[in-house]
C-alpha cells in the first residue's frame, strides 16, 4: 500500500514538472524539481541530489528554444553598464575535435574528476579544475573549452575582457571580483579567453602600475575561488604571462598547429557528409601543413557551402583545389599585413 502511494506521489511530481515546462511556468517547474531533489536526499542519493541542485541553480531554459537565461542578472561594469559575462551553451563535443592522444587523455581525466567532485571531496580531495590552454590562435583552445562544457552538461561562462578591463583606477579588479563572485554561485566552465589581456608579467617595464595590481588581484581571487566550476584561461602569448600565474593552474595544455596526420583526420571528418571515395584527402595534408585547425576548418566549410549550393551530392576536386588556393592567398595576405608589407592582392 505504502509503495503504491509513493509511486502515485512520484507520478504527480513528474506530471507537475512536465506541465511547468510546457506552460513555461518557472515557479511550477522549480517547485517540482526541488521536491524531486528532496526525495532523492531522503533516499540517501546525495551525489544525485547535489548534481540535480547544481543543474537547477544554473537556470536551464524552459521555453527559450535553446537560449539560456540565468536565474540572476549577469554582473555589469559600473561605468559603462555592459555585462561582464556571456552565457553560452555550446554544441561541440570532444569527439568533434581532432586532438593529440595526450591532449584528449588530459581533458577526459579532468571531466571524469569533475563528475566525481563529491566522491573526491568526501575523501579529502579536490578535482583538477583550473586549466591553462596555450598555443597559437585557431588551434583548439576555445573549441576544447566548449567541448568540456558540453561533455559536463554545464554552461560556458565567457568572460568579456572588453567589458572587464576599465580605464578607471581599480575598476578592472572590481570587475574581476564580480566575475568570480557570480561564478561561485553556480556550476560553469568559466572561460578567460585571451587571458594575456590581464595576466601580463609584472616584470614587463612597458606595463603600468594598474595592470600589475590587476595581476595581484587575479592571483588572490583564483587562489580563493571555491566554486564548483571548471576555470579555464587561454592565451596565444604564453611567453608574456606572469610566472606566478603558471603555478596556479592544475594542468597546462599546449595546442599547436596540426601535423600532417591530424590535418588528414580533420579533412576526412569535416568533409565526410559530402565525401568521395575517388579523392584521397590524405594527399592534400602536406600542402596544408602550417595551417591552423581553424584555417583548415574554413577550407572544409567553404567546400561544403559550394557543394550544397550547387545541389551536388559530393564535392569536386576542382572546388577543393579552388578553395585551398583561396585560403593560401588569404594566409599570405594576413602575413604581409602582420609583417608590415604592402599586401599584393591577386586579380581574378
Amino acid at each position: 500500500m505504502q509503495k503504491g502511494l509513493e509511486m502515485m506521489a512520484r507520478a504527480d511530481l513528474l506530471k507537475k514538472i512536465f506541465r511547468g515546462y510546457m506552460l513555461g511556468d518557472r515557479q511550477m517547474f522549480t517547485e517540482a524539481a526541488n521536491d524531486i531533489i528532496d526525495e532523492e536526499r531522503k533516499k540517501a542519493h546525495v551525489i544525485l541530489a547535489n548534481e540535480l541542485t547544481r543543474i537547477l541553480e544554473n537556470g536551464k531554459p524552459l521555453t527559450t528554444g535553446g537560449a539560456f537565461y540565468p536565474l540572476e542578472p549577469l554582473p555589469k561594469d559600473v561605468d559603462r553598464g555592459t555585462e561582464l559575462l556571456e552565457v553560452r551553451q555550446p554544441d561541440r563535443y570532444l569527439d568533434d575535435l581532432i586532438l593529440l592522444p595526450e591532449q584528449r587523455e588530459c581533458l577526459e581525466e579532468v571531466a571524469h574528476e569533475f563528475r566525481g567532485w563529491d566522491i573526491l571531496e568526501a575523501n579529502g580531495l579536490r578535482p583538477r579544475h583550473k586549466l591553462l590552454f596555450c598555443g597559437p590562435p585557431g588551434c583548439g583552445k576555445t573549441a576544447s573549452a566548449e567541448a568540456l562544457s558540453s561533455e559536463l552538461g554545464i554552461p560556458l561562462l565567457y568572460v568579456r575582457f572588453d567589458a572587464v578591463v576599465s580605464s578607471l583606477l581599480g575598476e578592472t579588479s572590481a570587475n574581476l571580483r564580480k566575475v568570480f563572485e557570480y561564478a561561485a554561485r553556480g556550476s560553469w566552465v568559466l572561460f578567460f579567453d585571451e587571458f594575456d589581456a590581464i595576466g601580463r608579467s609584472r616584470d614587463d617595464e612597458s606595463e603600468h602600475g594598474e595592470l600589475k595590481r590587476v595581476v595581484n588581484s587575479f592571483l588572490q581571487m583564483l587562489d580563493r575561488f571555491a566554486g564548483r566550476s571548471l576555470v579555464i584561461a587561454a592565451t596565444n602569448f604564453e611567453q608574456s604571462l606572469d610566472p606566478a600565474l603558471w603555478r596556479r593552474f592544475d594542468e597546462i595544455i599546449r595546442f599547436d598547429k596540426p601535423g600532417i596526420e591530424q590535418i588528414a583526420q580533420l579533412l576526412r571528418k569535416k568533409l565526410a557528409s559530402k565525401g568521395r571515395a575517388d579523392i584521397s584527402l590524405d594527399t592534400f595534408a602536406g600542402r596544408l601543413s602550417g595551417m591552423s585547425h581553424a584555417e583548415i576548418e574554413r577550407i572544409c566549410f567553404d567546400v561544403l557551402r559550394m557543394t550544397v549550393l550547387q545541389g551536388a551530392s559530393s564535392y569536386s576536386l576542382d572546388d577543393l583545389m579552388k578553395v585551398i588556393k583561396k585560403q593560401e592567398g588569404r594566409k599570405q595576405l594576413l602575413k604581409s599585413i602582420v609583417d608590415g608589407e604592402k599586401p599584393h592582392i591577386a586579380k581574378e
